[in-house]
């Protein structure tokens, strides 16, 4: 391969900021133009972003100094954190927490946004203020890389990393969809009360015996009954406590992706760990975030086994134990936005708000009868096994990725 050359990054393309429109004009804001900022990169599940939380308007767009960058920029938040990185799927702008790159000729956009990855770190390092870090346009600017001198080169490079990315966003994709196919499953089943009643026929649809529930208020079937999620026949909630171990992996709720996947823990031993660090997950547990509008959760079935023996939890998860014909049927349930929105109203404290055990007293669960939960865990328990083996590909190939990132980028391995 041929030398790799020194280039500072104004060099290989043109570093531009964002802004934010006035917020006390509601017509700044609408859904003609992407607009992102630093939050959703920080849910973002892969390397190409098109759209954020909010978009602005055309009126918007002209009333500040915003960019609209073009597809394949570049996206570096610059502050509040530093360092998260994308790459722009369509047209779009960024608010003022990005610097980000529209590449030249000299750089394959792929192979940029790899190296920034790499170089997110020494990046972050060099960034300045008083109140919180902050990388100006100008810093970043003559922040020093080197890179192969040739297209053909930084393309072999990015797409050895990209086919594992590629592999890691569709399991990403996946996952999505099977969640969706449970939701569909869950309110058929425990929402319409359409599940196949002996006849083989949709059981409220075809006139099934209904009864009315004070605690739920609404109509359930005959044979269903109401408990609470702290105190009901089909799981227990887990209490705190860890057994001793040498080392393992502790995840915090920012290290959890929604349901989707794990970022990467903090290795701690049992005598170092944090006061936080107390939750042992188990084979069947289902897990969620005790904080207000903190959408995290971890369902561990059998096939999550090995992931469970490395791994500790914080106390900001709430766990749920179930038995092995109704983890489905919890993990469902758990995830359905009705306990989210129950969760939130129970939510209490002074700054941040979330919920404690004794008010899991205080959310009513639908208790079906046993031939029903068999049957609903039968038809979904396939769905949970593919999304717990994506996750821990997800967690291997992620891995691998990492792995090679820095290799690649010192030439220590060489791309076939």
């Amino acid at each position: 391969m041929s030398e790799w050359q020194t280039f500072c990054l104004k060099d290989l393309g043109k570093i531009v900021g964002g802004a934010t429109p006035p917020t006390n004009n509601p017509k700044n804001y609408g859904n003609k133009i992407a607009w992102i900022t630093p939050k959703d990169l920080s849910t973002l599940q892969g390397r190409y972003i098109k759209k954020g939380s909010r978009s602005i308007s055309r009126l918007g767009f002209k009333s500040c100094s915003c960019v609209l960058l073009p597809k394949h920029a570049i996206l570096f938040s610059s502050r509040a954190p530093i360092g998260y990185v994308a790459i722009a799927e369509k047209r779009l702008c960024t608010n003022q927490g990005f610097k980000s790159i529209i590449p030249n000729k000299k750089i394959y956009f792929e192979f940029l946004y790899y190296l920034l990855k790499y170089h997110k770190d020494n990046i972050s390092n060099i960034g300045g203020g008083t109140t919180f870090k902050e990388v100006s346009g100008a810093t970043l600017g003559l922040f020093q890389v080197k890179i192969p001198p040739t297209y053909y080169e930084q393309q072999k490079i990015a797409r050895t990393l990209s086919v594992l990315d590629q592999k890691i966003e569709n399991n990403h994709k996946i996952n999505e969809l099977l969640h969706k196919i449970l939701e569909l499953l869950y309110e058929q089943y425990f929402v319409r009360f359409d599940f196949l009643d002996e006849n083989n026929k949709p059981y409220q649809t075809s006139s099934g015996k209904m009864k009315f529930s004070k605690e739920l208020n609404r109509l359930i079937p005959n044979d269903f009954e109401v408990k609470t999620l702290g105190n009901n026949p089909l799981c227990n909630t887990i209490k705190t406590g860890v057994n001793p171990f040498k080392q393992k992996v502790y995840y915090e709720t920012k290290h959890i992706q929604e349901t989707l996947s794990l970022n990467q823990g903090l290795k701690v031993s049992y005598n170092k760990r944090p006061n936080r660090a107390n939750m042992q997950p188990t084979i069947y547990s289902v897990w969620f975030a005790k904080m207000k509008d903190t959408k995290k959760h971890l369902f561990l079935n059998q096939h999550m086994q090995s992931w469970i023996k490395e791994s500790i939890l914080s106390t900001g998860f709430c766990g749920l134990q179930c038995q092995k014909h109704t983890f489905e049927y919890i993990a469902s349930t758990i995830k359905y936005s009705l306990f989210e929105t129950r969760k939130n109203n129970l939510a209490t404290g002074a700054t941040q708000k979330a919920i404690n055990i004794e008010a899991l007293d205080y959310i009513f669960i639908l208790i079906p009868n046993k031939e029903l939960l068999n049957n609903y865990s039968k038809i979904t328990k396939p769905l949970y096994e593919k999304i717990s083996n994506n996750i821990i590909e997800t967690q291997t190939l992620t891995a691998l990725r990492d792995f090679l990132l820095p290799l690649l980028l010192k030439q220590q391995v060489k791309p076939q």
